[in-house]
């Protein structure tokens, strides 16, 4: 499986730690930051506020930096001045008094941020063989995973011991530490454009991009239904916080590393297949929680639910594989923005929804938005390296 992969070595580790330290930066955002929010005095609409500004910051920050690197080029260059203008705008996180000066502060830490996010990504896919792609993204994203199971380790403790200044500290040194790693990145050489390929699908190019997102999007989406709808399930129960946290546990432990074997299947049988295969498991996992009672169940709920997250190496190396590299950068950009969408309409939305038609009607809703990306899915045909298309 590692053998094989004939990408420099020192670039897929570089690689590999940049994306374990950004996702370990996102995480600790996500699952701490609310936290400290509370102990602000904010409320539950003040806390999805600081959230979906953060998603949103992201969102841009990703926006950006895709057209950066098809337009500009320099990659690298552009990688080390994002993570240059990260570290100061972490250190402003100390600076907060309140909950308003935090959500503005996170936005504009979170920019930069995924400029840098955009950068690695893209680079991963141009340095990597279409051969092999499914494996050197499925190692980023395994990479990512464990800096994800670091949060919990590290970010919580942390905190709770020194304080969120403390820990806002910490999180601008590692990114001072990533700007360090992106050093030794090479910045990969693309090709000028060659002569349009055909692919092995009727459908145009441009069509099967664009398929590839919406069916990633609304998988996200029904995965996030069940991320909101889980705990809700749970304290209903009378479960613990302690039971409610250990579901994450247990799934991110269980599929850890599922993103390098399936991108390992996915480069020697095909990538749809193994999209098509997770998001059904997923879908499963969404339609177990409406009857789950025992912790077990919610376990298991949430580790086949974890199978959606797990393609996310399969969908960029899918991507990856079909569009010219002069496009990687807003392509692959655009699959993450949407995914970083999904969870803004998915917990936001799905909130709403639930008050109206039901926790288990939502979460049937949320499989079938599953089922609807495998059906996208059908359409598409493995495309022949780099064709040529008119992408965004």
């Amino acid at each position: 499986m590692f053998s094989a992969i004939t990408m420099d070595k020192r670039q897929l580790l570089v690689l590999c730690i940049a994306t374990g330290l950004v996702i370990f930066q996102g995480s600790t955002s996500v699952g701490v930051l609310p936290v400290y929010a509370v102990q602000m005095g904010a409320d539950s609409a003040a806390t999805g506020l600081l959230l979906a500004v953060g998603f949103f910051a992201v969102m841009t920050g990703n926006i950006i930096g895709g057209w950066l690197s098809d337009r500009v080029g320099h990659r690298k260059l552009i990688l080390l001045i994002s993570l240059a203008l990260w570290i100061p705008a972490a250190l402003l996180m100390t600076q907060a008094t309140n909950v308003s000066q935090l959500t503005l502060l996170l936005g504009l830490k979170w920019i930069p941020g995924g400029v840098a996010n955009a950068m690695i990504v893209t680079i991963t896919g141009l340095s990597a063989a279409e051969k092999e792609r499914g494996r050197v993204f499925g190692l980023a994203a395994m990479a990512g995973s464990i800096g994800g199971l670091l949060t919990g380790v590290v970010s919580g403790p942390l905190a709770a011991r020194w304080g969120f200044p403390a820990l806002f500290v910490v999180m601008a040194a590692l990114v001072a530490v990533n700007l360090v790693v992106a050093i030794f990145v090479k910045d990969p050489t693309v090709e000028p454009k060659a002569a349009p390929s055909v692919t092995t699908s009727s459908v145009p190019v441009g069509r099967l991009f664009y398929l590839i997102v919406i069916a990633n999007m609304l998988a996200r989406l029904g995965a996030f239904t069940s991320d909101l709808g889980r705990p809700l399930a749970m304290t209903e129960l009378q479960f613990d916080a302690a039971a409610v946290s250990s579901a994450i546990a247990v799934s991110s432990a269980v599929t850890l590393p599922l993103p390098l074997i399936l991108g390992w299947l996915s480069d020697r049988l095909g990538r749809k297949r193994f999209l098509t295969i997770s998001y059904a498991v997923g879908a499963v996992g969404v339609l177990l929680l409406i009857p789950a009672s025992s912790l077990w169940q919610f376990w298991l709920s949430a580790t086949l639910v974890s199978a959606i997250i797990s393609t996310n190496g399969v969908a960029q190396a899918y991507i990856a594989d079909l569009v010219p590299p002069q496009a990687m950068g807003r392509s692959i950009s655009l699959l993450i923005t949407t995914s970083f969408l999904a969870g803004i309409l998915g917990l936001s939305g799905g909130g709403y929804v639930m008050e109206a038609l039901g926790r288990n009607t939502t979460l049937f809703l949320g499989a079938s938005l599953v089922v609807c990306g495998i059906g996208l899915l059908q359409v598409l045909r493995q495309p022949v390296p780099n064709p040529e298309a008119a992408l965004p």
